[in-house]
């Protein structure tokens, strides 16, 4: 399926033929009018000599038409087809998609700011239902902000050379004290936050979000892990962080996988480190993704360390760790007060022996034990547990790209996680273990929780009441 290209077309003072007559015409004929399009309307089939005409304007760059509407598909506009391909003007087809080269978006109109919500031509009920919910919540305000804009915009470019820093002032001021006065319809107010501004801009120093990407879910990222990232100039990921949360950076934005993966450490964590600082030390906003959670098990804290060692403006983000996610995916309750009165975080590398690790607390299986990056080891932590006295029957389960729409969970036991694990391709995903009484809970609660619909909102698009 093609996607259409969001494209605004500047008809002001230039000519668009309008076919048909009805309805649609009438409200395609408004539209142009209010752009101020200078529009020719054929609303009968039109002469030989109208046909010359038109034919003869298209020769000239100032009266060929730069679009064709069609109001109504039917015998004798169909038949004007061979002329508006012979003559290769931009067509829109009300209701016909298969005949148009464009559509016309339903549109949310704030002075300049236009907003267009499309569908590709494939159901514009859907794009109005849409449109209305926007202008509900968008403000009415929007038109005053761009006025403001449109008033500083050479005077900021004077002042401020740099690109990117000249964004980043725009950011602040169009979110901050004199966006607001614009919206509230106090210009002059406005115009003097922006001049004070000005005059005291100094070189913007970079600053660095430690932004947590929660567990692949694009919805679970936080609002302001949204906004740091797509405030970004250069983006570092990990490779947990999951395709969908990776496209809502911006897309001018310069994204750097420093992902490590089992076996093969391309970017090691010292480089990290100090290619966070660097970009810092060149004045640009960067977003360092992680997934789940930049504290815990993300080595949130050693990069942090070195941003404030180097001087740099540091800000941590915290994400929805995996481990919670997990548990409300899969219907497994970390804590239960008859199961399990406490949870535990560990690491594969305990199979490593790279920490010395009392195994006996572990063991004891009064808590439900959740292993970040153990899946290549649990066999070998399988075992050091079944030593120390956990009871091989003990349930465990294995969730693979938890969250997403690719997720697999796999049931077992610790006294066979091999065959567990040979279910699985690590290849395909990360996986996330749990041990402990309170998996046995998720043939319960997950097909409950499966049964119950995305949300109890009877409309659809309930998300929008939030926008």
């Amino acid at each position: 399926m093609s996607t259409p290209l969001p494209f605004q077309l500047q008809i002001s003072g230039r000519p668009v033929l309008l076919i048909g007559s009805g309805e649609a015409a009438d409200a395609k004929a408004r539209l142009l009018t209010e752009r101020g399009a200078v529009i020719t309307h054929w609303p009968t089939p039109p002469s030989a000599e109208q046909i010359q005409h038109a034919t003869e304007a298209n020769r000239t760059a100032a009266s060929r038409f730069v679009l064709v509407i069609i109001a109504e598909v039917c015998d004798w506009t169909r038949a004007l087809m061979p002329w508006l391909e012979q003559e290769r003007l931009l067509l829109n087809a009300v209701d016909a998609p298969e005949l148009s080269d464009g559509f016309i978006p339903a549109i949310v109109s704030r002075g300049r700011v236009q907003i267009g919500i499309g569908t590709g031509g494939s159901s514009p009920v859907l794009a109005r239902f849409i449109r209305t919910r926007l202008e509900q919540v968008l403000p009415q305000g929007l038109e005053e902000l761009a006025e403001l804009a449109d008033r500083w915009q050479l005077r900021v470019r004077r002042v401020i050379k740099d690109l990117g820093i000249r964004r980043r002032f725009w950011e602040r001021q169009l979110s901050g004290s004199a966006g607001q006065a614009a919206l509230d319809q106090r210009p002059e107010l406005a115009d003097n936050i922006i001049q004070q501004a000005l005059d005291s801009e100094q070189p913007a120093s970079g600053r660095v979000a430690l932004v947590g990407a929660g567990p692949g879910d694009a919805s679970l990222l936080t609002l302001k892990g949204l906004q740091r990232l797509q405030e970004a100039d250069v983006v570092l990921f990990d490779k947990l962080v999951s395709p969908e949360v990776l496209s809502l950076a911006r897309r001018d934005a310069q994204l750097e996988d420093v992902g490590k993966r089992r076996g093969h450490c391309p970017t090691p964590q010292e480089n990290i480190n100090r290619r966070l600082v660097e970009l810092g030390q060149q004045g640009l906003s960067v977003c360092r993704l992680k997934g789940g959670d930049p504290y815990l098990f993300g080595r949130g804290g050693e990069e942090a360390l070195a941003l404030v060692e180097a001087g740099i403006p540091v800000e941590v983000v915290p994400g929805v760790t995996t481990a919670s996610a997990t548990a409300a995916a899969t219907g497994i309750p970390l804590t239960h007060r008859r199961l399990a009165r406490s949870v535990r975080f560990i690491t594969g590398h305990l199979a490593l022996e790279q920490t010395e690790t009392d195994w006996q607390p572990l063991a004891l299986g009064q808590e439900t034990l959740v292993i970040y990056m153990g899946f290549s080891h649990l066999e070998t932590i399988a075992a050091r547990l079944m030593a120390a006295g956990l009871s091989p029957t003990t349930p465990l389960v294995l969730v693979q790209n938890a969250t997403t729409p690719r997720q697999r969970v796999v049931h077992g036991e610790i006294g066979r996680s091999l065959q567990a694990t040979e279910q699985l391709r690590l290849a395909e995903g990360p996986v996330l273990i749990m041990v402990g009484e309170t998996t046995r809970l998720a043939k319960q609660l997950d097909p409950s929780l499966a049964a119950q619909p995305v949300t109890a909102a009877a409309d659809p698009l309930f998300w929008l009441d939030s926008a």
